[in-house]
């Protein structure tokens, strides 16, 4: 039997061949979009004392995985517009979290890279995403929290 329980839809139990799944009512970009949602609000609860928010420090995680960027390449990355990521990076730069520079073979871009107070602060949001990982794959196990991390990163690496 599926009820609603929370806003949620829970199933009872396993089904036989034929019958209904859990999950099976919602498409997969209505589960992704479901679990972003949830996240990034645990999210944001966790970093309201932080200076940043949480797409500025997305940024970060992706500037710091790409050693430098131009705000360009980050908009790509976020997949917004370049409008909204120089409206998202303004603050970051004039306080201090990232330095822009000219690309000594391009000048006229200008490339990012963290300062050192936007590598402590990315560090200092470190120590959240184990409570995070913790409370959304409490139920699953060790073998199926890597499954899960690996599939998840095929489907982000093919769209990066």
């Amino acid at each position: 039997m599926i009820g609603k329980r929370d806003g949620l839809m829970q199933g009872s139990g396993m089904a036989a061949e034929g019958e209904h799944h859990e999950g099976d009512e919602f498409t997969f970009p209505h589960l992704v979009k479901w679990v972003e949602m949830a996240v990034r609000a645990r999210i944001d609860r966790d970093m309201r004392d932080f200076p940043i928010s949480s797409s500025q420090l997305f940024a970060i995680v992706l500037l710091e995985a790409n050693a430098r960027a131009t705000a360009a390449e980050l908009a790509r990355m976020m997949r917004i517009t370049p409008q909204a990521m120089t409206t998202l990076l303004g603050p970051l730069r004039r306080e201090g979290y990232l330095i822009a520079t000219p690309d000594e073979a391009h000048r006229r871009r200008l490339l990012l890279a963290l300062t050192a107070k936007g590598r402590a602060t990315l560090e200092r949001a470190r120590t959240l995403t184990p409570l995070v990982e913790e409370e959304f794959l409490a139920d699953f196990t060790a073998a199926e929290r890597a499954l899960l991390k690996r599939m998840l990163t095929r489907i982000a690496k093919r769209f990066a």
